[in-house]
């Protein structure tokens, strides 16, 4: 059942246009951000200092993206309870186009302050997308269609993010001279160049695309919004808090973004530092990730059962906790002085258990957050939901934010007189935590299920 409403969805103008310009932008969003990771990660150039710590570097260029995200979600989602949601999405792809104009001005000159900007323009372009997204498909869709439609949205989106990590690792680094630490001079359509040309043609596809929504008018077109970024986040927040319903979801999606994060942060410099492994190897494991979690999400539309399918969500992060902690207890830094390629990667007997571990926390991480995303958009009420959903904008970012603060304070933890961080160690926080959610999805479960027992008539 679920197959054939993913293909009737494929159809609609109330979701392909949608679908489209979604797709783009994450492409755009990641290819850029891991273009901006490779040229600090392998290629050396400097990002603000050059005093920062290898491994703090990531997470400081993802910090660009994700802190002009929290301070505006909250109020995009006053916007667009306000606004015309088919209105917003036009101009939020009309706005990517100039960005990425930026960004191709950044990859020309090889400037990586230019690029932050760009990163920093991108998480603000985002904010306003992501509670609109959010907010109107459940306008646009019936409530049978919601769990179909965010495995199609969420599977999808890990490919493009695959995607995106190949193009932004692998083509940027195109004719860098490893040697001399440099891109040719003479060789003009390569690398960062090249990077410039895909950001601007599927930003002009995204555009396209958004011209095709159709009208999504907003419940409350006299809504007064408050511009105060501060207390907008606070009142956002407040309202969340008296439907519960819809905040249980969000806050476990949350956690979805924080461990994911965890991995995207922490295995660049992992795979470089501790495995000893060059870029050819870091994006091979990344594909295995990102299309495992693609894997996770479209199994959704098969297993899934009933508009809630909690058991799946029990189930994935119950998978998620065990995959990682194997990661934790069996991998081991190498002694390789210089990095080592696929060759060495293949032959290494830790491979295939570091893989499965991987792709193992990865599948069971989409089977986990799928159901949420359907859960958090069907319970929300229609007069606030675009506010609701930027509440889980809040959420997430905030988990994404706390783990990136935390990976770079324990980067920093020899500096000030602290034991310095065990390479593992982030693993094990994702261990610790995703128990502690796990034990709530189970009081859950078993909840929902004494509740959907006490409705059948004896």
């Amino acid at each position: 059942m679920s197959l054939k409403i993913a293909g009737n969805l494929l159809t609609k103008r109330t979701f392909l246009p949608l679908f489209v310009l979604f797709q783009a932008g994450t492409v755009n969003d990641n290819v850029l951000k891991n273009a901006l990771i490779a040229l600090v990660t392998y290629a050396g150039m400097v990002l603000f200092s050059d005093d920062l710590p290898r491994n703090g570097l990531v997470a400081i260029a993802a910090l660009l993206f994700t802190l002009p995200f929290l301070i505006l979600c909250t109020i995009a989602g006053q916007i667009a309870d306000k606004v015309d949601r088919g209105v917003i999405l036009k101009w939020i792809k009309r706005a990517e186009v100039l960005i990425m104009v930026v960004a191709a001005i950044g990859l020309f000159l090889q400037n990586t302050y230019i690029l932050a900007l760009t990163l920093a323009l991108m998480g603000a372009q985002s904010a306003f997308f992501s509670p609109t997204k959010n907010a109107v498909l459940p306008q646009w869709l019936k409530d049978d269609e919601l769990i179909t439609a965010n495995g199609l949205m969420s599977g999808f989106q890990f490919f493009c993010i695959l995607l995106a990590m190949v193009l932004g690792i692998q083509v940027v680094m195109t004719h860098f001279n490893k040697a001399t630490m440099g891109f040719d001079p003479d060789i003009f359509w390569i690398g960062p160049r090249l990077i410039a040309v895909i950001l601007l043609v599927l930003a002009f596809i995204g555009w396209f695309a958004a011209e095709r929504v159709p009208t999504a008018p907003a419940p409350k077109p006299d809504l007064k919004i408050d511009w105060n970024p501060v207390t907008s986040i606070i009142g956002v927040l407040k309202t969340s808090f008296q439907h519960m319903p819809v905040f249980r979801p969000m806050l476990g999606i949350a956690w979805f973004y924080g461990f994911s994060n965890v991995m995207i942060l922490v295995l660049p410099v992992f795979v470089a530092d501790v495995l000893r492994y060059d870029e050819t190897v870091l994006v091979m494991i990344l594909v295995a990730s990102t299309l495992s979690i693609l894997i996770g999400s479209l199994l959704c539309l098969v297993l899934a059962r009933g508009k809630e399918a909690m058991g799946l969500v029990l189930f994935g992060i119950i998978g998620v906790t065990l995959f990682t902690l194997d990661l934790y207890l069996n991998t081991e830094p190498s002694a390789r002085t210089t990095l080592a390629g696929m060759e060495a990667f293949k032959a290494d007997p830790q491979t295939p258990r570091f893989l499965l571990a991987i792709m193992g926390s990865s599948i069971c991480a989409g089977l986990y957050v799928v159901p949420l995303q359907a859960m958090a958009q069907r319970r929300s009420p229609v007069e606030v939901r675009a506010r609701l959903m930027s509440a889980g904008a809040v959420l997430l970012n905030a988990a994404v934010n706390i783990v990136t603060f935390g990976l770079i304070g324990l980067s920093l933890s020899d500096k000030i007189g602290l034991p310095p961080m065990k390479p593992a160690t982030p693993f094990l926080a994702v261990v610790i935590i995703s128990s502690i959610v796990s034990v709530y999805a189970i009081r859950r479960f078993l909840q929902m299920r004494r509740a959907d027992a006490a409705k059948v008539p004896h």
